[in-house]
């Protein structure tokens, strides 16, 4: 979208308020770059790093938030929840599938909006179980008597170390640079 309504530079082509101009290719270019590179990233963070670490540094970091009443703690496990359940999902999501292929619903065959139509019978039963599983861990919870972060401590306690400090070497030299390639 941002190729044909940035304007700027010379124009390549135009038709009513679309138009390819030099300015709309460099900017759509950036922010597919910027997308590829959240992808790439995100998915490196979460494949490299186990899920408990990952909230407890959302939560570590997080921390300055609490005298403004922010939930830190439930933002975290809500985090944690929701990395442990994707791959609960994607195997979900496949039983389905299966399930609609063997009542003879074909997924790749058509235009966009028969695809579409065809992934409708996907999405409801996927939401039904997500909330099915959803309400059962509520109530394994309040079982348990879960209550939040007040009072909890912590199994593991974060310390500083030397890959710490490199990593964040690393980001703040990259960052300089890309602001300098970008000016």
């Amino acid at each position: 979208m941002q190729i044909f309504f940035t304007g700027g530079g010379e124009v390549y082509w135009k038709w009513g308020v679309f138009q390819l101009t030099e300015f709309g290719i460099q900017n759509g270019i950036f922010i597919f770059c910027r997308f590829v590179l959240i992808i790439f990233m995100s998915t490196l963070l979460t494949l490299t790093t186990p899920p408990l670490a990952l909230s407890d540094a959302i939560e570590y970091l997080l921390r300055p938030l609490k005298p403004l009443k922010v939930p830190v703690h439930e933002i975290s496990l809500m985090l944690s929840i929701a990395l442990r359940f994707v791959p609960t999902l994607m195997d979900e999501t496949e039983k389905i599938m299966n399930a609609q292929r063997a009542r003879g619903v074909d997924f790749g065959e058509g235009n966009l909006v028969q695809k579409m139509k065809a992934v409708i019978p996907l999405l409801i039963p996927l939401f039904v179980s997500s909330f099915n599983r959803a309400d059962d861990l509520a109530t394994a919870m309040e079982a348990r008597g879960y209550q939040g972060g007040d009072g909890r401590t912590k199994y593991r306690v974060l310390h500083w170390s030397t890959k710490d400090t490199i990593v964040i070497v690393t980001f703040a030299v990259l960052t300089a640079v890309l602001m300098y390639i970008r000016n």
